[in-house]
């Protein structure tokens, strides 16, 4: 009886065969990266650059600064040149009026600047009960987070200047390097416009995270928490110029 030979795969054909599929996964995991920096920058260009524009535009139209005494959106009886620390979240509902309204009087609407894709707050008196205070945004490890803005005048670092901040509270790590990048050029999270304030193992919408509004010097993050770490979230500044 005559044996058949069964062949196998020559060493040149797998590696051809492993050539491929390293071709597909590279362009998967490019495709991957695309998919993710677009997302990011939909982010800082709809939502967080937006605020800051919307702040350095009141100040520029006003000559104060947003949410700095109640005739500026803020809670201080007068104003002082500084934010009222302002934490936006679902328990500051009748604040979202006023810093609106006070954006309004000077014809800036943040309702038509702000993209967002929250709806769920009939008391901010945008179009369809939008919250322009608010956003989801999509973390690599830590999945759909609801970043909250806040409107701060803080100490940066010990030995650095006050400034009014832009606050967004729950930005997942892997988006707050992103976003650093895109408007420092660089994610060293300690230095620039964009830094990092604190970091956090859970979102919080209620209230405004322990290290902002104490009064003293923020102590910065040397670097952003790793996709591994528990802390998946961070606290983020927009660092204005006054």
């Amino acid at each position: 009886m005559e044996k058949r030979v069964v062949k196998g795969f020559t060493l040149v054909e797998m590696a051809i065969v492993l050539v491929i599929i390293g071709i597909i996964l590279a362009g998967v995991m490019k495709g991957r990266d695309i998919v993710r920096g677009s997302q990011v920058k939909q982010f800082s260009q709809g939502f967080a650059q937006k605020w800051m524009t919307i702040a350095t535009t009141y100040m520029d139209k006003t000559g104060q600064a947003l949410a700095d005494g109640t005739a500026n959106g803020g809670t201080a009886a007068n104003a002082n040149g500084y934010m009222d620390n302002l934490f936006m979240g679902t328990n500051n509902l009748t604040q979202y009026d006023e810093v609106l309204n006070a954006t309004r009087d000077v014809g800036i609407e943040p309702c038509t600047m702000i993209k967002t894709d929250l709806a769920n707050d009939t008391n901010n008196n945008c179009p369809n009960g939008y919250n322009v205070f608010m956003r989801n945004v999509e973390g690599e490890t830590s999945g759909k987070s609801r970043v909250v803005v806040g409107f701060y005048a803080e100490q940066i670092g010990a030995n650095g200047p006050f400034r009014n901040i832009v606050v967004l509270q729950n930005v997942p790590s892997d988006v707050a390097q992103g976003l650093d990048t895109l408007i420092d050029g660089q994610a060293d999270s300690a230095n620039g416009a964009c830094v990092g304030i604190a970091s956090a193992t859970t979102e919080v919408i209620n209230a405004a995270n322990a290290a902002l509004g104490t009064g003293g010097a923020l102590t910065l993050l040397t670097s952003y928490p790793s996709a591994n770490s528990a802390n998946k979230y961070v606290v983020v500044g927009l660092v204005l110029d006054y």
